[in-house]
């Protein structure tokens, strides 16, 4: 998520809702000269300010229907209530008085520093984040990451009940012995299976895994407690599943529960370091070339 930088402001200007931009996203003066308002006319004023036919030029193109007028006249009416709003505003809140003007600078400093570095971001950071740095993360950090729910690393195939060769899959998958067999095993399921996992399991807390898979929370435990593959027949679906793991509430979360949380916290302190250094290389070089000093002794 992208931040603005220290110091920075947000510029909150009030506004009342306008449904009118939905009808004035296109119109032109031709409008205007066709419902017999010349291009240039007044059609609203506050004060000394008026709003002309001409200042809609970009906004009131291909406008047509009944509705037409009203909505032009809405939003004659919505500048209107604007104007008077800022009006009463200036009343209240003189522009001296209220730094307006120094704020509207510092927001515009504050919004062209965000920018750079959203560019500069874009164009420099380097976004891979290896494996070795994600456990490192995970080692320092598991500790603030405990779980909230029991969850389970599980292994799953997912076969339609007529799969052919179920029997020589079976035994691949209780009795693979060799390479041959494990790559015989992932062939048969890229081809035959629905879904499946049988390398280093899925984690997945409990309320989630029975709602993904047809168990129930009795055989859930069972599988927990047993750790080896099980068959369930579901109408049309057949499903081998194992538990390998169980990690209880309050215990530090898996890599993969808090893996993309890491990977943003990564670049994060990266994209910090980044910056500083930039910004601290940007004063340097003004200073050394006479760009910028500082005048105090």
């Amino acid at each position: 998520m992208a931040h603005l930088p220290r110091g920075s402001y947000r510029l909150f200007i009030p506004m009342r809702p306008c449904v009118l931009l939905l009808f004035t996203m296109a119109a032109s003066c031709t409008f205007f000269q066709r419902k017999g308002v010349k291009d240039g006319d007044a059609i609203a004023r506050v004060g000394n300010e008026y709003l002309y036919a001409s200042d809609l030029e970009n906004v009131t193109r291909h406008l047509h229907g009944a509705d037409s007028i009203a909505a032009l006249k809405q939003y004659a009416e919505n500048w209107v209530r604007r104007r008077l709003l800022l009006q009463k505003a200036k009343e209240y809140i003189p522009e001296d008085e209220a730094g307006i003007t120094r704020k509207l600078q510092e927001y515009r400093e504050a919004l062209l520093l965000y920018e750079y570095e959203r560019e500069y971001i874009t164009q420099k950071l380097d976004t891979a984040v290896t494996e070795q740095e994600l456990q490192d993360w995970y080692e320092r950090l598991k500790g603030d990451f405990e779980l909230e729910k029991d969850v389970y690393r599980v292994n799953f195939v997912r076969l339609k009940p007529d799969a052919p060769d179920r029997e020589q899959f079976k035994l691949w998958l209780l009795h693979a012995k060799t390479q041959e067999d494990t790559l015989k095993l992932n062939g048969y399921c890229r081809e035959l299976s629905s879904g499946y996992n049988i390398s280093e399991g899925l984690w997945y807390e409990e309320d989630k895994l029975l709602q993904l898979f047809p168990l129930s929370k009795f055989e859930l435990q069972q599988l927990a407690a047993n750790r080896k593959y099980q068959e369930f027949q579901r109408n049309d679906l057949l499903l081998y599943m194992r538990v390998n793991e169980v990690l209880r509430k309050g215990e530090p979360a898996p890599l993969d529960f808090i893996k993309d949380n890491l990977i943003k916290a990564i670049l994060e302190k990266r994209k910090l370091k980044m910056l500083d250094k930039a910004y601290e290389r940007i004063y340097r070089e003004g200073l050394e070339k006479k760009e910028a000093e500082i005048l105090l002794p």
